[in-house]
């Protein structure tokens, strides 16, 4: 009987386990031998893992995940087939000698499709970790703080620095009362390009034929965001590139975004 209640508990997605009487003194490999516990909340999608290289003279900064209140959806302007070490090569190309990338801009990458194509195999894999400042939102990009986040800046829990070296709080991440929005947000990037041919963008979609998002790039995108406000309950916005900077990106993925929330909601999870 003991067993078959702490199976219970194990596969339901409303029970915690530490929800019930007396489960403190239970060891659940003891009594389930060689059975993973599941982490809470319950998963909606699998994440992959990647080990990036990275540059260890560029700086970056840290923060507490709870400072994030943001999913910025972008289009990674390069072939649906870009994997996320290629954007990370890319990434790190992209910097200066004065001025160099650290790593991968994004905390997410989805991989998938274009319409009516059966290559890349969708998935989605892990980028920055959550701790670490993304660069995708725009350096110049600044947003109001609600009053948990200006209580973390106060307490000096957002520092920048360098591999190896010390770490401290830079005055430049706050201007006039805000906040860089990288700060606040988590960068999401889908494989491909969801923008017009141009002159700047010569990976393009042609103006005859334009190109969106497939359902299946929609649910992942959708799972991910509910799976992290489920952890992160601060997570309250799914929003787009071009709203943070004068850009395309990320092309037609912006008119999806109300179809990503409203499948979000499916999963429990409400965006703004």
């Amino acid at each position: 009987m003991k067993k078959l209640l702490l199976l219970i508990l194990l596969i339901s997605p409303s029970v915690h386990a530490t929800d019930c009487y007396h489960c403190t003194l239970w060891n659940f490999n003891d009594v389930l031998p060689n059975v993973e516990i599941p982490e809470w909340p319950v998963e909606f999608i699998k994440v992959e893992k990647e080990d990036y290289p990275r540059n260890d003279k560029a700086s970056y900064c840290t923060r507490p995940p709870e400072m994030i209140d943001t999913v910025v959806i972008h289009h990674s302007e390069t072939s649906e087939k870009a994997t996320p070490q290629e954007i990370n090569t890319i990434h790190l190309n992209r910097g200066t000698t004065s001025d160099p990338w650290y790593m991968i801009a994004y905390s997410f990458v989805i991989n998938s499709s274009y319409p009516g194509n059966k290559q890349p195999e969708a998935k989605l894999t892990e980028g920055r970790p959550l701790n670490v400042v993304g660069a995708h939102a725009g350096s110049g990009a600044f947003v109001t703080m609600d009053e948990d986040q200006q209580k973390m800046w106060d307490e000096g829990k957002i520092v920048c620095g360098k591999t190896g070296g010390p770490f401290a709080v830079d005055l430049k991440q706050v201007k006039n009362g805000k906040i860089k929005a990288n700060v606040t947000t988590i960068g999401v990037v889908v494989s491909g390009n969801y923008a017009a041919f141009g002159r700047f963008n010569p990976n393009g979609y042609s103006w005859s034929k334009p190109r969106h998002p497939t359902q299946s790039t929609l649910e992942m995108a959708a799972k991910m965001s509910c799976q992290l406000q489920k952890k992160y309950p601060k997570i309250k916005y799914i929003k787009w590139h071009s709203l943070y900077n004068a850009t395309t990106c990320p092309g037609n993925l912006r008119l999806h975004i109300e179809k990503i929330k409203k499948i979000a909601k499916g999963y429990g999870c409400d965006f703004k």
